[in-house]
C-alpha cells in the first residue's frame, strides 16, 4: 500500500468532516459544553427546588395522646411546622395532602412513668416529597428524644449508658479516598468511555460509507487509480480519529461537569483526583485504541452495507447494544478479569478499564485482553476489507454474503 495515497484520502474525509458543521457541533463542540451545561442547570434547579421546599411549611396533627408530650413541645419550636392540636384519620389526609399525624398507643406519660415503650405512629402520604423529606427530619427527632430517656432511665437505675450496648460495632475501612473513587468511577467510566468511541465512530462511518454511497461519490472514489486497502486505509483512519476525538471532548467535558457539581455542592476539588498509575494510563491508552480499532472498522464494515443514510441509521441501534450491553454486564458483581471473561469481545475491555481504575491489574489477564482485541480489530478490519471489496456493495446491488466472505 502507499502511504501517500493512504494520507490523501485521510485528509479527504478529515476535510469534509471539518466542512460539515453538523459533525462539528455534534461530535466536537456539543460534548464539551452540554455536560457542563447540564449539570449546571440540574444543580441550579435542584438546589433552588431543595430552599423551596425546606422553606414550605408542613402541617402537623398531634393526637390528643401526644398533645402534652415533649414531642408536641419539640415541633411547636420549629417554625417550619404548622401544628394542629386534632385526632385524625386517613380521610383527614384528603384535604390536607402536605401533613403528617403523630399518634401514641396508649398513655404516652404513663409508659414512660412505667418504664414501657410507647408506640409513635407517623401516618402521612409518603410519596410526596416534602411529606418523606420532613418524616426523615421528625424521625431524627424522635430519636434524639428516644436516646435521651434512654440516659434518663439508666440514671435512675445507675447504669451506665454502655449497658444499653452491649456490642459496639465498628468497621475498618482500609481503603483511601482515591481508592474509593476509583471504584466508584471504574463502574461506569468503561461504559462511558465506549458509547463516546463508538457515537463518534458511528456519526462518520455513515457518512463517508452509506453517504457518499447516496450522494454517488464513493463510486466515483473507486474509479481512481487507487487500490480498495488504501481506501480502506484512510477512510479507517479517519474514522478512528474522530471516535479518538470525541471520546476526548466526552470525557474532558465530564470532568469539567464533575469539578462543577462538586463545587456547587461545597466540596473540595481535590477530593475528587485519581490514582492511577503510569503503568495504568499506559494499560487504558492501548485499551482506547484497539476500542477505537475494534469499533471503527465495524461501524465501517456495517454502514457501507447500507444504501442509504437513513437505511444506516436503522444499524446504529444494534450495534450500541454490543457496546451497551457488555458494558453493563461488567458492573454486576462478581464480575473481574480472568481467563474466560478475557475472551469476550468487549465485555473484556469493560473489565481490564475498570480493573485500571480499581488498581487491581492483572499483568497476564491485560496481556490476554490485549491479545484478543487486536485479533477482533483484525477481524473488523477483514470484515470492512471485504465489504469494500465487493462490487454488489459498493453498487448497492443484492448482498451475496457467499460472494463477500469469498476469498
Amino acid at each position: 500500500m502507499r502511504t501517500n495515497i493512504i494520507g490523501i484520502i485521510f485528509r479527504k474525509e478529515i476535510k469534509e468532516v471539518m466542512r460539515d458543521k453538523r459533525t462539528l457541533y455534534l461530535v466536537i463542540l456539543l460534548p464539551f459544553f452540554l455536560y457542563p451545561f447540564l449539570f449546571f442547570i440540574i444543580g441550579k434547579v435542584g438546589q433552588s427546588q431543595q430552599e423551596k421546599m425546606s422553606q414550605e411549611k408542613l402541617t402537623v396533627m398531634l393526637d390528643p395522646s401526644v398533645q402534652n408530650s415533649p414531642i408536641a413541645q419539640m415541633l411547636a419550636s420549629d417554625t417550619a411546622y404548622i401544628i394542629k392540636n386534632q385526632s385524625f384519620s386517613k380521610a383527614s389526609f384528603d384535604s390536607i395532602p402536605k401533613a403528617i399525624g403523630l399518634k401514641a398507643e396508649g398513655d404516652y406519660a404513663a409508659g414512660l412513668a412505667a418504664n414501657e415503650s410507647v408506640r409513635i405512629t407517623l401516618t402521612g402520604d409518603f410519596t410526596r416529597e416534602i411529606v418523606d423529606m420532613r418524616r426523615q427530619v421528625i424521625t431524627g427527632l424522635l430519636q434524639k428524644l428516644n436516646q435521651g430517656l434512654l440516659e434518663e432511665r439508666l440514671q435512675k437505675v445507675q447504669l451506665p449508658p454502655s449497658f444499653a450496648q452491649p456490642l459496639l460495632i465498628q468497621e475498618e475501612d482500609l481503603s483511601t479516598r482515591s481508592q474509593r473513587i476509583n471504584k466508584a468511577i471504574g463502574g461506569y467510566m468503561p461504559m462511558l468511555l465506549l458509547l463516546f468511541i463508538f457515537v463518534g465512530c458511528i456519526y462518520i462511518a455513515i457518512d463517508i460509507t452509506a453517504g457518499e454511497k447516496e450522494r454517488r461519490t464513493l463510486q466515483t472514489l473507486f474509479t481512481a487509480p487507487v487500490q480498495v486497502r488504501e481506501i480502506i486505509a484512510g477512510k479507517f483512519l479517519a474514522v478512528s480519529a474522530v471516535g479518538l476525538v470525541s471520546a476526548t471532548m466526552n470525557l474532558l467535558s465530564l470532568i469539567v461537569a464533575v469539578m462543577l457539581q462538586a463545587k456547587l455542592m461545597g466540596a473540595q476539588i481535590n477530593q475528587f483526583s485519581l490514582s492511577v498509575s503510569l503503568e495504568g494510563w499506559l494499560w487504558l491508552s492501548l485499551l482506547i485504541l484497539l476500542s477505537t480499532v475494534f469499533l471503527a472498522s465495524l461501524s465501517l464494515a456495517v454502514c457501507l452495507l447500507a444504501n442509504s443514510y437513513k437505511e444506516s441509521q436503522s444499524y446504529v441501534s444494534p450495534l450500541m447494544m454490543l457496546v451497551l450491553i457488555p458494558a453493563m454486564l461488567s458492573q454486576m458483581p462478581g464480575m473481574e478479569l480472568n481467563a474466560s471473561t478475557a475472551l469476550i469481545p468487549m465485555f473484556n475491555i469493560c473489565l481490564a478499564i475498570s480493573a485500571v481504575f480499581k488498581g487491581t491489574v492483572v499483568v497476564k489477564w491485560m496481556g490476554l485482553v490485549v491479545l484478543f482485541a487486536m485479533i477482533y480489530a483484525f477481524l473488523g478490519l477483514y470484515l470492512a476489507s471485504k465489504t469494500f471489496g465487493n462490487e454488489s456493495v459498493i453498487t448497492g446491488e443484492k448482498l451475496n454474503w457467499k460472494a463477500i466472505l469469498k476469498r
